[in-house]
């Protein structure tokens, strides 16, 4: 009796842990996109004044980089992405003390870039 027992609790154990590594595997694809898949209208859902530092690290993931402006009192989270499919860019979203997006701005991605203009 004792090892059809057994035998039953190691066959749920087995089954709790697939079920388990199944659901890290789907939560893992529904995380942010890489940086390699954003485009354009990847940033279309953040609104100056409403979106929060929590909204974008649910949207985005986060960010590639993080700096601080000291004159303007802001802190800057950059994401890389692909300007319309084709260059290396980076948007720049200025975050208030509160965690309030404020402004955002885009560029080029300088650490992708290889030679010329930027550098």
């Amino acid at each position: 009796m004792r090892v059809e027992s057994y035998r039953h609790t190691r066959s749920a154990m087995k089954t709790t842990l697939r079920v388990a590594l199944l659901s890290l595997l789907l939560a893992a694809c529904a995380a942010a996109p890489p940086s390699w898949q954003r485009g354009n209208d990847s940033f279309k859902p953040i609104q100056l004044g409403v979106t929060t530092q929590s909204d974008l690290l649910r949207l985005y993931g986060p960010p590639d980089e993080r700096t601080y402006l000291q004159l303007r009192d802001l802190n800057v989270w950059s994401y890389r992405y692909k300007e319309s499919g084709v260059w290396d860019s980076m948007m720049h979203i200025m975050l208030d003390r509160q965690g309030v997006v404020r402004e955002t701005m885009s560029g080029p991605d300088l650490e992708k870039e290889e030679r010329g203009f930027f550098r």
